[in-house]
């Protein structure tokens, strides 16, 4: 690969002020393929778990989560942020953090990733050893045993009850001791348990089905993630817009890298644009300044006036035949 377009990704992954890398030998044109085996990239890169937000939203509302929430508007707003800091690249901390990596990494929209396969990390793709001291500074054993990763969709362990708090505590334990991340606040663990709680309840079958990554599906997402930080703000919920604003800078992230230098540069500039407003406004977030709301609904303003991305996906690395050539040129 032209080493100039290396030199461009690594400048591009400090502009969005998030991640570094994490793989070895030639280098990517994703961020994402860092920790994909090879010979599942193009599956990985070009689909994803067909999970319905709407399927996920409803599920949530008939169960006994909705009887813990004032209105319905307050749930949908609860899973929609729990979804986007799952997403979110600065959520779990340490090294992790360092590597871009999500909680969607391993469990793509809720389910599994058989196509991870972190160097060092795992052993055949879709597993991970969770008790290597690379992440953890207190659960590290010595001892290198990766383990299949889990479908959230599916039962498993852990008690989802909403009233004994077991999920909130699994969830804490993995951000401070899996992970290395930040003292866990309620702001952030209540959302993620809500998300992961209205996965299990969709009732969502073993077997998952997939759907084609989309342009202007991420497109939507950056603005609802968006939305949610203005929220959380709002609400006093500092960390909680923080990590979303993050999660919002990682979306961006991933849509530029999609899109092509000679064809895309007017996206390409107003996506590095307002990833460094978002990186100036997160840390206005994390010092709780005064101005973070003002500076929020300059952001939230100016993320809507975008650039015309209609009609492009075809000629972006969305395009599985282009993502291969990029891949493999």
């Amino acid at each position: 690969m032209d080493p100039k377009r290396w030199s461009l990704i690594a400048i591009l992954s400090a502009a969005f002020g998030l991640t570094g890398t994490v793989w070895a030998g030639e280098p990517l044109p994703l961020l994402e393929a860092g920790w994909l085996a090879p010979e599942g990239q193009i599956e990985a890169l070009s689909s994803e778990p067909n999970v319905s937000r709407e399927t996920v939203h409803a599920a949530a509302k008939a169960s006994d989560l909705s009887a813990h929430f004032p209105s319905e508007a307050a749930l949908r707003d609860e899973l929609l942020t729990g979804e986007f800091l799952f997403r979110s690249p600065l959520l779990l901390g340490g090294q992790a953090a360092k590597a871009g990596l999500s909680c969607q990494s391993c469990h793509v929209n809720g389910r599994g990733n058989p196509h991870f396969q972190f160097a060092a990390i795992s052993d055949a793709p879709g597993t991970a050893d969770t008790t290597h001291s690379f992440f953890s500074k207190t659960l590290g054993n010595r001892t290198f045993d990766p383990v299949p990763i889990p479908d959230l969709t599916q039962a498993g362990k852990v008690d989802h009850n909403p009233s004994n708090g077991d999920l909130e505590a699994f969830i804490t334990r993995i951000v401070v001791d899996e992970f290395s991340g930040s003292r866990a606040v309620d702001e952030v663990i209540g959302p993620l348990a809500t998300y992961v709680r209205a996965l299990r309840l969709a009732g969502l079958p073993k077997e998952a089905d997939y759907r084609s990554r989309s342009l202007m599906r991420d497109l939507t997402d950056i603005q609802a993630t968006g939305e949610q930080a203005r929220l959380r703000l709002k609400a006093g919920q500092w960390r909680a817009a923080s990590l979303l604003m993050a999660s919002a800078q990682g979306q961006m992230q991933n849509v530029y890298e999609r899109l092509l230098a000679d064809l895309h540069s007017e996206q390409r500039s107003w996506l590095v644009e307002r990833s460094l407003q978002a990186g100036i406004l997160r840390r206005a977030l994390n010092a709780r300044q005064a101005s973070a709301s003002e500076q929020m609904t300059q952001w939230k303003t100016e993320l809507l006036e975008t650039p015309d991305f209609t009609g492009i996906e075809a000629e972006t690395l969305y395009n599985p035949r282009l993502l291969a050539k990029a891949l493999d040129p």
